[in-house]
């Protein structure tokens, strides 16, 4: 065992993973409802993805992120072209018995989803043949139970920002114009 906390994982390493004991059972995501709390501001044209993916096992995550690493260049691409993500990133819980993919967009998550299921299908295929209780794969034969799934496991919370009513577009745009 380690004698100071982890910086970063190691997912060979029992820290993350564990020994070889059974995975604690991941839970699913929480609606937390903010109310006057909120730390969006009104009108705010970004939003937040917080996608909970529970993988099958822990022992899994090597595998899931040699995936990732595979498609690294095509999710990047994609990411550029769709001018309306600020933000991304795949997050493991410190376990290892979860991924969460954490994006901030502009627009409606319904849209999102469905732009993501027609530019990185095969990527959101791969990462979900980890995942407990994944819809049917692949994810562009079955956009309509991904985005059920999408529904079921995002964690929505607001996303305060510093701009909070420009979009990717615009921002490009002003940075273009100097």
């Amino acid at each position: 065992m380690h004698s100071a906390p982890a910086t970063k994982f190691d997912f060979e390493d029992s820290y993350a993973v564990g020994p070889s004991a059974p995975a604690p059972e991941a839970a699913a995501p929480a609606v937390y409802d903010f109310g006057e709390h909120s730390l969006a501001v009104d009108g705010q044209v970004q939003r937040g993805l917080n996608l909970f993916l529970p993988l099958k096992s822990p022992a899994q995550m090597p595998a899931l992120f040699a995936a990732l690493a595979a498609h690294a260049p095509t999710t990047q691409k994609a990411l550029r072209e769709l001018h309306y993500v600020h933000f991304a990133r795949f997050v493991p819980t410190p376990d290892g018995s979860a991924l969460i993919v954490v994006t901030e967009y502009d627009g409606d998550l319904r849209s999102y989803v469905m732009d993501f299921v027609a530019v990185l299908g095969d990527i959101f295929t791969a990462i979900l043949e980890f995942v407990k209780g994944a819809p049917p794969l692949p994810v562009q034969r079955y956009p309509e139970e991904f985005w059920a799934f999408v529904q079921r496991n995002n964690i929505d919370v607001p996303v305060w920002s510093a701009y909070p009513h420009m979009t990717v577009i615009d921002i490009l745009r002003a940075r273009r114009a100097r």
